[in-house]
C-alpha cells in the first residue's frame, strides 16, 4: 500500500519531535496521527468550525506525549 504524503509528513514531524501522537487535520477534519501504529483517527469535527488560531495550530500539527494529553486536546478541540 502506497503511503500518502500526509502520513509521511506526520510521521516525520512526530519522530522529529519525539511525540507518539500528532493532532492535526486530514481532509478538513481534526485528526490524530498515532506514531506507534502509523494510523489515523479522523474525527467528525470540521476544521473550519474552529477559531482561526486553532485552525492554524492544527495545520502545523500539535505534538502530544501521553494519552492524557490526547484526551485533553480532543476535549478542547472537538467538543
Amino acid at each position: 500500500m502506497k503511503k500518502s504524503w500526509k502520513t509521511s509528513l506526520a510521521a516525520l514531524l512526530s519522530l522529529a519531535l519525539l511525540a507518539p501522537y500528532l493532532l492535526t487535520e486530514s481532509g478538513g477534519f481534526v485528526a490524530l496521527y498515532h506514531e506507534d501504529t502509523k494510523s489515523w483517527t479522523v474525527t467528525d469535527t470540521p476544521l473550519d468550525s474552529l477559531p482561526p488560531h486553532d485552525q492554524a495550530l492544527l495545520r502545523q500539527g500539535l505534538p502530544l506525549q501521553t494519552q492524557q494529553d490526547v484526551t485533553k486536546a480532543m476535549e478542547d478541540f472537538c467538543s
